[in-house]
């Protein structure tokens, strides 16, 4: 290296240091932040070593010299002026002549200030940051004092978001939709985006709101342990984080952690405690109205991080965001729809998909096993069959015999009628297949206190604790530990959500929750490697986010701390008991315009009683009350008419009536005696057991068999998805066998060499076109279906072998009639190979040449050089016993081409 080129080097670390990228003129984006372009062109075609950009617009230059040179001489210092007053009409400009002139050696390096006249080059211990010369210059642009984000310590689709988001903001844009897929680290991302805006911008406050308050409490603990900053301290220290637990905010909080509930809570002066009570926001059946005299201004917050954005978070509560009307607003999902889309005005920042993970590695894929029961169709309660009533509004229990035959449908099925054999059945087929089906590699021990961690997906909590119970009494006798602790509820009726969370992410114990919506979204639990779902799923993104709980990729050592028979999670098993794999799925696009108040029927009920009773009210109660009774029997219908002396009909049809009239008085407020409308309502005004008993009747029951049936109708690994990705992939090959130079090797069978480069490349390229592609994958659905012809992985190295995708490519291709590693056929045909007549090998050349088989079988065509690189003294014992190098390289290509296809080298 030249001492110039010495010099630049160590100039390119300073600029990299202060924040600045170094670029040649050919890679120059005026969407850049901060750059130092290589050989700036000047007029005269002059070429400064460096010119200076913020924001697409020139601050200064810096004349580079070898270290011996003196860079304080006047020549250096005229040479570097000279160019600050000469840069061409066309480059935009902060001021002109430009106002920074650096020298340096890669030693030393000096500034002037070229504002002042009088001012002299002093010197400097690095170049200045962006966001100190914006300050020195007074340059106003919002965005110029961020520095070029460095890709060190971040995913690739973490730093596109944030690069683009800043180009996005700097563009003029308010609002920006990160798409990152579950496990891409979208909370990390949302923490740097924070972290450079508070850092380098004017802004003084951003807003993270999240989905419930349990993520809450995770987010807190990643804004605690970011140190993605400047001094490496975490970004809590740096800047004043608060998890809003009270109805108190300070002026000093730059960093407010909230869910939308909260914020409005604080808006409006209600109070706050500090729970995890508030479920998302699709629990809200009408818009959000902001009362007036809200406790905060307009322009509190200056940016406004929405994680989760793909819920109704925009819907109903839509008028809590926009009232910050000045807020940069950023949503972060796995998930857009539609409305997600439209509402962050289709500016997608970044769209890092769920597949696209999966190539990546950052994610692991699914494998769907099937179980099937008769039960999911539907089914029967036969008069005289006894079960257990449950009234979901007060959780009384009874025990009745049925009246009638009663039919269910499978819709109904776990939302108004549990069937405990069906859930009996299911757990029971889960348990016998999980280590004869699914976990089968060799060094997995059958022990099921060590099942793998086991997420299961109820429709509801009554049928959450049904399925609790059952698997108590499914896996009991299979377990020597505490039942109580290995299969628990993760609900909001279950107790602290939050150490229930962190008690299946890190205990040995816990191997089985069952949750209904409480970890469908956010939550990271790395060592979960079954996901089951015993509820169907209408909606895609929220089937996506409920099974992506599964796809977090975690290392082997720290998945054997929680599983210690684990080995290694390379796919989580997705077991689909209700068909939820099987339909499509609708894409939620809005529901129109929401009603303007949000009333609950018990609230409506209690209002009335007290007397208030506007023509709203009265249209709501009439519109309930006309509901609950289509839906009700008749000896439930009898029952409140004996509670309130009038039945449910009567009491709806005569507000009806009285309001199409006219003839209403109208209605002031309570305080008026308003005795026309207190009679219409006094029913139930005055009958406290009504008003109960209606509340039961809304709610409705759930009725669980006793003790019910079930039969299995199927059990197994999809054949439907393994016919598909299978199909696909031999298309696929057909397709490009001409075009991909490994396939071609494989296809035409010429002995070429097949090397590691050539193997790499194809399974890229595979896995980029289909994430399905993966060689463990495609082995997986052909040995479903053709178990016969597909011989399993003895072995981890096996299983990963790179050679796989040949003989992945051979089978597919028809080129070979069964399916088997390489490596399991390694020994026979080293062997045979040694047995050839020609080649008469001594004991000594046979055991020094063995030891290069298993990566020639694991890796493909070996070279001698290959050897070398895999190991020196084996290459040179190779080459001395087998007469010099040119006999080592044929004997290496002959033996490489003889274990991989089966024939004789060229």
């Amino acid at each position: 290296m030249t001492p110039e080129e010495l010099a630049r080097q160590k100039i390119d670390r300073m600029f990299s240091d202060a924040g600045w990228a170094v670029v040649d003129r050919d890679h120059f984006s005026p969407e850049d932040s901060a750059v130092a372009v290589e050989e700036g062109l000047m007029n005269g075609n002059l070429e400064a070593d460096y010119l200076l950009f913020i924001n697409g617009k020139a601050v200064g230059v810096l004349e580079a010299k070898r270290e011996e040179v003196d860079v304080t001489s006047s020549v250096v210092c005229e040479q570097a002026e000279h160019y600050t007053r000469s840069v061409p009409s066309w480059v935009p400009t902060w001021q002109n002549p430009l106002p920074l002139a650096y020298v340096s050696n890669g030693k030393e390096l000096y500034c002037r200030d070229l504002r002042n006249p009088d001012s002299r080059y002093e010197l400097v211990k690095g170049i200045h940051t962006p966001k100190q010369i914006t300050r020195m210059l007074g340059i106003t642009d919002f965005y110029a004092g961020l520095p070029t984000l460095k890709k060190r310590g971040l995913r690739t689709c973490q730093y596109e978001a944030i690069t683009e988001l800043e180009k996005s903001f700097r563009s003029g844009q308010d609002r920006a939709l990160m798409v990152l897929a579950t496990g891409a680290g979208k909370t990390y991302t949302a923490c740097l985006a924070t972290y450079r805006m508070l850092n380098y911008t004017p802004m003084k406050r951003v807003l993270f709101l999240v989905d419930r308050n349990n993520l809450g409490k995770q987010a807190e603990g990643e804004f605690g342990t970011f140190k993605l900053t400047e001094s490496g301290d975490p970004l809590n220290t740096i800047f004043n984080v608060n998890r809003l637990k009270s109805a108190n905010i300070s002026d000093k909080d730059q960093v407010v952690i909230s869910t939308i509930q909260r914020l409005f809570s604080l808006l409006s002066g209600q109070p706050i405690e500090d729970s995890d009570d508030d479920e998302a926001t699709e629990d809200i059946n009408g818009k959000i109205v902001l009362p007036n005299n809200l406790l905060l201004p307009p322009d509190f917050f200056d940016m406004i991080i929405i994680d989760e954005c793909h819920r109704s978070i925009y819907g109903n509560w839509r008028s809590v965001l926009e009232y910050f009307s000045s807020a940069k607003l950023v949503g972060l999902t796995a998930t857009p729809v539609p409305e997600t889309m439209a509402f962050f005005n289709n500016n997608r920042v970044v769209n890092y998909t769920l597949e696209k993970s999966i190539v990546d590695g950052v994610n692991v894929p699914e494998r769907i096993y099937r179980i099937k029961t008769k039960a999911e169709e539907g089914g029967a309660i036969r008069e005289g069959d006894k079960f257990h009533r449950v009234a979901r509004y007060t959780g009384k229990i009874e025990d009745v015999r049925s009246k009638e035959v009663e039919i269910y449908t499978a819709k109904e099925l776990n939302r108004s009628i549990i069937n405990p054999a069906q859930i009996k059945l299911v757990l029971e087929t889960y348990r016998d297949a999980v280590f004869e089906d699914m976990f089968t590699d060799p060094q997995r021990e059958k022990n099921f206190d060590y099942l793998p961690k086991t997420l299961i997906f109820a429709l509801n909590d009554a049928h959450a604790t049904n399925i609790v119970n059952i698997a108590k009494e499914v896996f009991g006798d299979h377990i020597s530990g505490n039942p109580d602790q290995f299969v628990q509820k993760i609900t909001y009726s279950a107790g602290d959500s939050n150490a229930l969370i962190r008690s299946f992410r890190n205990d040995k114990d816990f191997r089985i929750a069952v949750t209904v919506t409480l970890v469908a979204t956010g939550t990271d639990v790395k060592p979960l490697e079954v996901v089951m779902f015993m509820r169907d799923v209408e909606s895609q993104p929220l089937y996506i986010q409920m099974k992506g709980r599964g796809v977090r990729t975690i290392g082997d050592d720290k998945l054997r701390e929680v599983t210690p028979n684990a080995y290694s999670k390379d796919c989580f098993y997705l077991v689909d008991a209700v068909g939820v794999t099987e339909h499509e799925m609708s894409i939620p696009t809005g529901t129109g315009e929401p009603p303007s108040q949000v009333v609950t029927l018990k609230q409506l009920l209690e209002r009335i009683s007290h007397g208030e009773l506007p023509n709203e009210y009265l249209k709501l109660l009439a519109g309930r009350l006309s509901r609950i009774h289509n839906k009700a029997k008749d000896e439930e219908r009898s029952k409140f008419e004996r509670f309130a002396g009038a039945g449910m009909a009567d009491i709806a049809t005569n507000i009806y009536q009285a309001l199409e009239s006219g003839n209403l008085p109208p209605y002031v407020n309570v305080n008026e005696p308003n005795n026309e409308r207190k009679g219409l309502v006094r029913p139930l005004a005055v009958h406290p057991e009504a008003r109960n008993y209606l509340l039961i009747l809304n709610a409705g029951f759930v009725k669980i068999l006793d003790p019910g049936e079930d039969n299995l109708i199927e059990k197994g690994f999809s054949q439907e998805e393994a016919r598909e990705t299978t199909k696909a992939f031999e298309e696929y090959l057909e397709d490009h066998k001409d075009e991909i130079e490994a396939l071609r090797i494989i296809y035409n069978n010429s002995g070429e060499p097949l090397t590691y480069s050539m193997l790499k490349e194809l399974q890229r390229t595979l896995e980029e076109f289909n994430h399905k592609f993966r060689a463990s994958q495609l082995w997986n659905n052909y040995s479903i279906l053709n178990p016969g012809v597909v011989t399993k992985f003895s072995s981890k190295d096996e299983k990963d072998a790179l050679t796989n995708i040949i003989q992945l490519v051979r089978y597919a291709m028809h080129i070979t009639p069964e399916l088997r590693s390489l490596p399991s056929m390694a020994a026979q045909r080293f062997e045979l190979w040694c047995g050839q007549a020609q080649r008469p090998l001594t004991d000594t050349q046979k055991e020094i040449i063995r030891q290069v088989v298993s990566y020639i079988v694991t890796n493909g065509s070996t070279t001698l050089k290959d050897v070398r690189e895999y190991d020196k003294t084996v290459a040179a014992q190779i080459i001395r016993n087998f007469g010099g190098a040119e006999a080592a390289k044929q004997a290496l290509l002959s033996l490489s081409q003889f274990l991989i296809f089966n024939k004789k080298a060229a």
